[in-house]
């Protein structure tokens, strides 16, 4: 249940948002990309997402992998008892 409604607030920020950047483009007024501006676009949207997925993958691995609890080990701020 609560994974369910995680998931749909997401939904409803991202289409928020999606909607939001539409309607503001909009209001520009007459805004004319070339084929160069629109490959920009999607390089840095799929980049940016890439960049996530990546950095995201990473810290599940290192967590799963046990390298966190090596660092935690020699974390001079932790109270030793």
């Amino acid at each position: 249940m609560k994974q369910g409604l995680l998931v749909f607030c997401f939904l409803v920020v991202g289409l928020v948002t999606v909607f939001a950047g539409l309607y503001i483009w909009q209001m520009l007024g007459p805004i004319s990309l070339s084929i160069h501006g629109w490959l920009a676009i999607i390089a840095g949207v799929v980049g940016s997402f890439l960049l996530g997925g990546g950095l995201m993958a990473l810290s599940f691995y290192s967590e799963k992998s046990g390298h966190d609890d090596k660092v935690a080990e020699y974390d001079p701020f932790q109270s030793s008892k």
